[in-house]
């Protein structure tokens, strides 16, 4: 199911945990970007419960806090995006993401929440960093953990910005290899 970046009325909840409820084969679940506002966390977990081949999941603005059991049923996981990080950088690092874990995006997310990724770091091939709010220097601090990283989303505010992340990641290229 894919809506990103669609516009939508939405009434209720319901029709999330009608899905969850009866749906077994769903292997992506993409709203990420829309207004949809109405998520039960009691309903992303049945979906990772009741569907084994969900791969990819992006979802709006909920606390990533809350989606620890998400993440558990959520054993085929490849890809996620969204979330928000509201609460003090230290109780991140309770989440433990799926093992399978290989594309992330990491919406708002700060210096302070980043050490959440980086036990993950090593295994990522796809970061989207588009939508985090950190500086270059963090940037670097967090693609310098991602050796197996293919393809990097990222914005950059002015030019030396993306000048001097683009020269930090040859140097990496130059010296892994």
């Amino acid at each position: 199911m894919f809506l990103e970046e669609s516009s939508l009325v939405e009434n209720d909840g319901d029709w999330l945990h009608e899905l969850a409820l009866n749906n077994t084969v769903l292997e992506t679940l993409n709203f990420y970007l829309t207004d949809i506002a109405n998520v039960r966390i009691q309903d992303l977990e049945l979906i990772a419960r009741n569907c084994p081949n969900l791969n990819s999941v992006k979802i709006t603005d909920c606390e990533v806090l809350d989606l620890v059991n998400f993440f558990r049923y959520a054993s085929a996981l490849e890809e996620f995006c969204g979330g928000s990080y509201n609460e003090e950088s230290e109780k991140y690092s309770a989440i433990s993401l799926p093992a399978k874990l290989s594309r992330l995006g990491l919406t708002y997310i700060t210096k302070n929440e980043m050490p959440m990724v980086f036990p993950y770091a090593a295994l990522l091939k796809k970061l989207d960093l588009l939508y985090a709010m950190l500086d270059t220097e963090d940037h670097c601090t967090l693609i310098q953990r991602c050796p197996n990283l293919e393809v990097l989303e990222a914005s950059f505010h002015n030019f030396f910005s993306l000048y001097l992340l683009t020269l930090q990641i040859l140097a990496m290229m130059f010296w892994w290899s």
